[in-house]
């Protein structure tokens, strides 16, 4: 499990990177996890520019906070992995809504996840205003978890 700890380091580092700094970041988590961003470019091609920029940033800030977590490079992620953990995410939100407005039941969801800080942050982020200083539509806010959802199964199983 990625800690909180590591999850607020790789937030404090990312905040103090220059402008070249996150290019360069990007760079490497693109040749990194080739197929990761794939899959967040292909899920949210139909979506804004800024719905799509927001899943690849924190599609970049998981991976950096499970980097920072296992004090290391990670191997990158294949194809069938982030199929199998789509298919696991579908499953997930299918239960989940299920719940309906049982936000104690909803929360108690959240405590049993393998990823429980990975998942708060990103709920925490979506519910953030954008740069823009708007906010995203509850639509928006599925689509993004969704993709993330995905993407931390993918990830931290690797």
């Amino acid at each position: 499990m990625i800690t909180n700890d590591s999850v607020e380091k790789a937030c404090n580092e990312v905040s103090a990177y220059s402008d070249d700094r996150m290019t360069s970041e990007f760079d490497r988590f693109f040749q990194s996890q080739p197929a990761v961003c794939d899959f967040v470019v292909e899920l949210t091609t139909e979506s804004s520019p800024e719905i799509q920029e927001l899943s690849l940033f924190l599609s970049y800030m998981v991976f950096k906070a499970i980097e920072i977590e296992a004090s290391g490079k990670l191997g990158s992620v294949q194809t069938d992995a982030i199929e199998a953990a789509y298919r696991e995410s579908e499953k997930w939100i299918d239960r989940v809504s299920r719940v309906e407005e049982d936000r104690e039941r909803m929360l108690k969801n959240l405590e049993d996840e393998s990823e429980p800080h990975l998942l708060k942050y990103v709920i925490s982020e979506i519910n953030q205003p954008l740069d823009s200083g708007s906010a995203l539509q509850d639509e928006q806010k599925g689509e993004v978890f969704f993709v993330l959802k995905t993407v931390i199964s993918a990830l931290a199983r690797r």
